[in-house]
Order: C-alpha cells, then structure tokens, then sequence
C-alpha cells in the first residue's frame, strides 16, 4: 500500500512537471520527443501532443522519478533553459545522496539537435529539395521540420550515429561551417572520445546550500556557438553572470583561457517601464519609375513579430516619401522616451550610396535618417542606444535588381576594404547603423521569402537574444550568415556592414514567452 508520505511526494512531482510543462512552447516539446526517441518507441513518441504525455512516458519506463530527475535536467540545460532549471529550486527537488548521473541522451542526437538550430527557414527547404529523389515526397512537405526530416533519413537507413556520410555531403551543400561539427563529431567516435559533457551531480549542483564552484568544459552547443563568441571578448562574461547561481564557470579548453578572465564592458541599462518604440518604414509601391519591392512586406511582418516579442511599441509606416520618412522620424524624436530604454528604426526601400529612396525618388541622407534622432533633437534619449536596421540598396544604379553586381568564385569579396562616405554617420555617441550591405553593392530580397539581411536578422535575434548574445555578436553571426547565401547560379552575393558609435554593448533581456511564427 502506497504511503501518505509516498503519496505527497508524487503529487509534489507532478507538480514541478507541471510547472515545467505550462513553461514549454510546442516547438520545445518536439525537440524533446526527438531527444528522447532513443529512449522510447517511436510508436509511442508519435502520439505525444504536450510535455505532460511526454512525461508520463519516460515515468511509465522508470527514466523520471522524483528520485532521479537528472534526464529533465539535461533535456532542459539542452534546450538552453537555464532560467527553468534555475527556477526548479530546492522546494522542487531532493537531493539524493551527492548520486552522479550518467548522460542518457546520446552525443549524435545532441549533434542532430545543435543542427537544426543554425539550419534556417531556407537552408531547410533546400535540404527538402535535395532528399526529392532519396525520400517520399509526403515527408518533404512544409510542415515538415528538419528534426522531422532526420527521423525520416532514419528509418529508411540513411542516418545514424555511425552513418553521417549523406548527412555530411547535405549539410557541406548547404551550410559548409556546420560541416565542420560533424566531421568533428566523427573524428571524435572515430578516436573513441565520444563527445562528453561532464554534468557531474548536477541536482547537488543545484540544490546544495552552499555547494562548490562547478568548472566545466565546454559543451557540444557551447563549440558552435564560440565562433559568436571569440568576436566578443565579453560575450562569456555574460554567460557566467546568467548561470552564477547554478554555481558554475564555464572554461573554454580549447584556447584554455576561462571566461572571467575577459575583460568587463558595461551594458546599456534595459530596466525602463517600456522597452521603447520600434518604427518600421516599409516602402514598397514607387512613383518614380523604381520596381516594386516585392516581398517587403514579408521582411515588415518579421520585423513586427520579433520586435514586439523583445518588448517594443512597433508603429509602421507604409509607403513614404522623403517628407514623410523625415516626418515619421521627427515624431518619434517628439515623443518622451525617459522610461524606456532604447529606440529602433527599421527602414525597408530602395536606396542609394547617400541614403534612403522615398516612394517619389527623393533621397534621405543617412546623416538626414538619424539625425533626427539626435540628443539635441530628443533629449529624452542621451545617453541611450538608437539601432538603425536599413535594408536597402548602396548602389548608384536606379534600379539596382537588373543590374545585380557579380563577384567571380576566385574574387574577395570587397568587405573591409569598401570606403564609408564621410556623412554616414555623425560623430556622435550611442547609435548603431546596420546596413544590408557595403558602399557602392545591392541588396538582394526574394519575393517569396523577403530579403536576406532582414530575414537573417530576425531569425539570429529569436535565436541567440534568449541565449544572452549582444547585438554586436548577434549581428557578426548575420553577416557571416548572409555572406554565404548566393541565387541558384551562384553569382550574386551580399555583405552586410554594422557602422556603430556605441559606448557600450547591447543585450536584450530575454523574452519570457517564444515568438509565434510568422
């Protein structure tokens, strides 16, 4: 017979599954049936609709317990929620006698996991396009995800972890910089150094009082996310700050330097009552002879999602010449912004080496665009950051789509060496100016899928602002990201350019709810 004890504990666990339950989106609960599908029978993962029947499985296999609740852990510390896990206090939980608990979740579907998250909207129909021949076509549909795709190349034999051979040649196609994790991971299998991620006790991690510094080295996700992470020497000291009470100190083995060793820069404060006002000018219908911008409205709507997910006021402005730009921006330099922290502009059109085209073919000079925003213009903003993104053409061509410039396979692209014109920027402090592209280079946007600069920035914000990142990373990791896509000749490329005059980093607070798709 079930004791009183016994039962207060179960219910107690239901509880902390409950709370880990409601906190998860859907997308969170499919990763975790693909981390779990070497754990449990496909047939019953295929029935999974919430974290709850999820839970219930693995209970119902003996894998969570209230005894052992390492593999909730670890598939949370996976899916990047250290603020759950943080929030799993000792009320949640019992130690259980300083037990050390073994990884259950393999380092291939780890691998596969890390995968998907730097696998964009259109890398993953790419992918879908080169398996038409190698898989039924029912299982390429657009709803079908990428860790989806995997369990497919599965089942038909042509993926597992000691096959990652057309994985490999997929993924050199598409992404050539996640190539190099794989290749990594089976050098590692190869050399029977299976990649370990040393958790040690992590519920006495956790829930000890005063439990001792916990040094750990870096992690499979932790490796992909250092090529963001050396370009911002301060990055880790982020890092170590967000999981202090976690008790732990990341070290990073292969430069053998520990993370607070790096020198501290300060941030911009994001305490305000509002996070501030995010205006977007969508120019997309020109009376001067310019094209129409097709898939604009694509690049507005993600911009829209994503900013009022990070806590901005978004306000859009369709359609406007250089009158109403100036004027747009002349009002929301009106506006009192001593509670908030920030403002942003987000400028979608046609543009040129001065500036911003108006929908009539007049330009605004970039030192016109933000200017206007300028602590003499709007003291309420002094000492605040002002983030310019401008998806527009830098070219002198008028209608820069028919004449694409064309950078030859054996040619650098004009990266470092492009000259900024002398009006660009201001001289002075706190602004950011994110360009889709160099001096004197077009912009390339997709009338099905927007333009690649937005569409990148959009996707590397809901990616990498929960994860801690400041701008400055996030907006590294969107250049070397657009660098690399091309049309299907494989002529046309873009190089975005960040010019910036801010005095310290900026990191978003990370959202406590996921952004809806657009």
């Amino acid at each position: 017979m079930t004791s009183l004890t016994e039962m207060q504990t179960d219910l107690e666990f239901q509880r902390v599954l409950l709370k880990v339950q409601v906190s998860l989106t859907v997308d969170e609960v499919q990763d975790l049936v693909f981390l779990c599908s070497d754990l449990l029978c496909l047939k019953d993962l295929s029935t999974v609709t919430s974290a709850g029947h999820l839970f219930s499985l693995l209970e119902n296999r003996d894998l969570l317990s209230w005894e052992d609740p390492s593999l909730l852990l670890e598939l949370l510390r996976i899916l990047k929620r250290n603020s759950l896990i943080r929030n799993l206090t000792s009320e949640d939980f019992t130690p259980t006698n300083g037990t050390t608990y073994s990884q259950q979740i393999s380092p291939y579907r780890q691998l596969l996991y890390e995968l998907s998250e730097f696998i964009c909207e259109q890398d993953l129909k790419d992918i879908k396009f080169l398996l038409l021949k190698t898989l039924p076509r029912k299982k390429l549909e657009k709803d079908t995800t990428l860790l989806q795709l995997f369990l497919e190349m599965e089942k038909e034999d042509l993926l597992d972890e000691n096959n990652l051979d057309v994985l490999q040649k997929i993924i050199a196609d598409i992404n050539p910089s996640l190539e190099k994790r794989i290749i990594q991971y089976k050098t590692e299998i190869s050399g029977g150094m299976v990649i370990a991620q040393e958790i040690g006790d992590i519920t006495h991690a956790l829930y000890s009082p005063s439990p001792p510094s916990l040094v750990t080295s870096l992690t499979s996700v932790d490796i992909m996310e250092e090529r963001v992470d050396r370009l911002n020497l301060t990055e880790g000291a982020a890092g170590v700050s967000r999981d202090q009470s976690l008790h732990s100190v990341i070290k990073n083995e292969s430069l053998n330097m520990s993370v607070t060793e790096n020198p501290e820069i300060q941030q911009y404060e994001m305490k305000g009552d509002k996070r501030g006002v995010c205006l977007i000018i969508n120019n997309c219908d020109f009376n001067c002879g310019l094209r129409k911008r097709n898939g604009t409205d694509i690049d507005k709507k993600s911009l829209e999602v994503v900013f009022q997910w990070l806590g901005f006021e978004v306000l859009t402005k369709q359609n406007c010449d250089r009158h109403q730009i100036l004027q747009a921006l002349r009002d929301l330099a009106a506006r009192d912004h001593a509670s908030t922290d920030c403002v942003v502009c987000c400028v979608l059109s046609h543009g040129n080496i001065k500036g911003i085209i108006g929908v009539e073919g007049q330009t605004v000079t970039y030192r016109e665009l933000i200017e206007t925003l300028s602590p003499n213009q709007c003291p309420s903003l002094f000492k605040k950051p002002k983030l310019f993104f401008i998806q527009a053409c830098r070219g002198t061509n008028d209608q820069p789509a028919a004449f694409p410039q064309i950078f030859p396979d054996d040619e650098v692209m004009p990266v470092s060496d492009a000259a900024v014109p002398r009006d660009s920027i201001p001289e002075m402090a706190d602004y950011l100016l994110a360009m889709s592209t160099v001096p004197h280079y077009v912009s390339y946007r997709e009338k099905d899928n927007g333009s690649w600069f937005i569409q990148s920035l959009c996707h590397n914000l809901k990616l990498l602002v929960p994860r801690g990142f400041d701008l400055l990373s996030i907006l590294t990791q969107v250049n070397s990201d657009v660098s690399k896509k091309t049309d299907k000749s494989g002529s046309k490329k873009q190089m975005p350019q960040p010019e910036f005059t801010l005095t310290k980093r900026v990191v978003f607070p990370p959202p406590k709810t996921c952004p809806p798709l657009p």
